[in-house]
């Protein structure tokens, strides 16, 4: 009796070790997604800076070439 009683703990114990161990797997995977998604974030951002910075620049151009020469 005593022998399957320790059979039953020793499962109970490899149990719960297989789940943390999934639980951790998982909690992983969804880091890697958060770092891609952040990623993603940050290259649309400097897309957008890009683009303002060029917008800018062209208007700084057009209102140079306006002023009239002494």
């Amino acid at each position: 009796m005593l022998e399957l009683q320790v059979q039953l703990v020793s499962m109970w114990l490899e149990a719960g070790d297989r789940l943390r161990a999934a639980q951790m797997r998982a909690v992983e995977a969804r880091d890697r997604g958060e770092v891609t998604a952040t990623t993603a974030i940050i290259v649309i951002l400097v897309i957008a800076a890009i683009a303002a910075g060029g917008i800018i620049a062209a208007k700084i151009m057009n209102n140079a070439e306006a002023v009239p020469e002494p």
